[in-house]
């Protein structure tokens, strides 16, 4: 985690590097977007025979998941399961969408076994009886999860510590960056030596200076807010509602040093899930980004396929740890009050948490991080994971492998998290555009919308 000496020191070299730098000219939920299988998208109970499948598994999710569908794929191949068994249940565009979409469809007549969670908000649905069941009720529970991250665990318990949620994922992050330019101006030639040029704040900040003047003002070292916003947030030492109170912890600092990175062209500025993203690394805008694990696969649609422009410049970027550990995101399976198909549900379930065959096949089938530490380990070992978008056939599981065993969350996840640090972010956005007029004023906006959306929190 990092602690508040490091901040401090963040905003100390920020303060310094403006000063160096005052001559120079001057940034859901996992929203990977991946997809290797058909046809899971919309409710369909028609088997290959063109009859209809008697009692199918039903799973809630959002509709630009495309982890459950690579998942169904590879459960039915593996399992021998006929497809027309599981439908996949589209709730909302995006994980936002899922969120407020599960609780109306729930309170409905409509089928459903498991239900796909959020980290943001997946407290919302595991704290209330009436939505979610215990995983025991399909005969799950944590001394059958396979060796999984600890962080994972602690998101899946409920208030009262009973296990609601299992996570096929873990979700670390790390910084991707075009290789070529990374040697053209920084003179770096291999993700180690990347690594130890931005190994923490204050390289970074100074990397991005260097960057910056030795690409004549053509290259900033990261291109959005958001995912500079992703490391902070994951980074906190304190949740953020505390016993009925609003906790700005570290947030305060961060509009200080989004401005900062933004006035030294350390952040290219454009935004995140925005074609302009994706430019931006293309045509050297930026050298690169923080991606997390979701988005680092090499399958058409992920954030790291469309920075090599679908797959055409392959071979061009190159993954290193970054300046600091975090995570991104990450998606639990839920069990439905509703779920009258146990046992295809416990098979599902263990499939993807509890058999270390299944989840390698995952792994190794989507380029996607298991939540299993010695089958992520046995993969790294063997070289078994090669990426073709990365400079060298890079594997950025052994990237992730160390990053995942920084992840501490326990006691910080609240049910608020999801619509709160949207509030946040967005205040840093509008700080950064000029709605707002300084720090304190995007900070009132940002309280103001809190308390709207949950008066009961207490905000000063």
């Amino acid at each position: 985690m990092m602690k508040k000496k490091i901040l401090a020191a963040i905003l100390a070299s920020v303060m310094v590097l403006s000063i160096a730098g005052c001559n120079q000219e001057q940034s859901g939920g996992n929203n990977s977007t991946n997809d290797t299988t058909e046809g899971t998208q919309a409710p369909s109970n028609e088997g290959g025979n063109g009859e209809a499948a008697e009692n199918p598994l039903t799973i809630l999710a959002w509709e630009s998941n495309s982890d459950i569908k690579n998942m169904v794929k590879i459960f039915c191949e593996e399992t021998g399961t006929d497809p027309s068994m599981i439908v996949v249940s589209p709730q909302g565009s995006n994980g936002e969408g899922g969120r407020d979409q599960y609780q109306q469809y729930l309170k409905g007549d409509g089928d459903a076994d498991l239900m796909c969670l959020e980290a943001d908000w997946i407290l919302q649905y595991i704290n209330d009886d009436s939505l979610t069941a215990p995983l025991s009720d399909i005969g799950i529970d944590e001394s059958k999860l396979a060796n999984p991250y600890s962080y994972t665990v602690a998101i899946g318990k409920n208030e009262a510590g009973v296990l609601k949620g299992a996570s096929f994922q873990a979700a670390p992050g790390g910084f991707c960056y075009r290789a070529d330019l990374a040697e053209q101006y920084l003179g770096v030639t291999s993700p180690d030596e990347m690594q130890a040029l931005i190994g923490d704040w204050d390289k970074f900040q100074a990397a991005a200076k260097t960057l910056y003047e030795a690409s004549e003002g053509k290259t900033s070292m990261a291109a959005t807010e958001g995912g500079l916003w992703q490391v902070f947030q994951a980074n906190r030492t304190q949740p953020w509602v505390k016993d009925g109170k609003l906790v700005m912890d570290t947030a305060t600092e961060f509009y200080t040093i989004a401005t900062s990175f933004k006035e030294n062209n350390y952040l290219a500025g454009v935004p995140q899930w925005d074609p302009a993203w994706y430019a931006a690394i293309q045509d050297g805008t930026a050298l690169g980004d923080f991606v997390p694990t979701w988005g680092m696969t090499n399958a058409e649609g992920s954030i790291l396929y469309n920075f090599t422009n679908e797959g055409k410049n392959e071979g061009t970027m190159a993954f290193c740890e970054g300046p600091s550990n975090y995570f991104w995101g990450g998606t639990w399976l839920g069990v439905s009050t509703k779920c009258n198909n146990k046992e295809l549900a416990q098979q599902f379930v263990e499939f993807f948490t509890c058999d270390p065959d299944g989840m390698k096949a995952y792994s190794l089938g989507t380029g996607d991080f298991c939540n299993n530490k010695s089958v992520m380990k046995e993969i790294v070992d063997e070289k078994s994971n090669s990426n073709a978008l990365l400079k060298d056939g890079q594997d950025q599981f052994g990237i992730f492998l160390g990053a995942a065993d920084g992840i501490n969350l326990d006691g910080l996840i609240t049910k608020y998290d999801s619509v709160i640090k949207g509030h946040f972010n967005d205040s840093v956005n509008g700080l950064l555009d000029g709605t707002y007029e300084d720090a304190a004023a995007a900070e009132v906006g940002f309280k103001q919308k809190v308390k709207a959306s949950f008066p009961e929190i207490e905000v000063e």
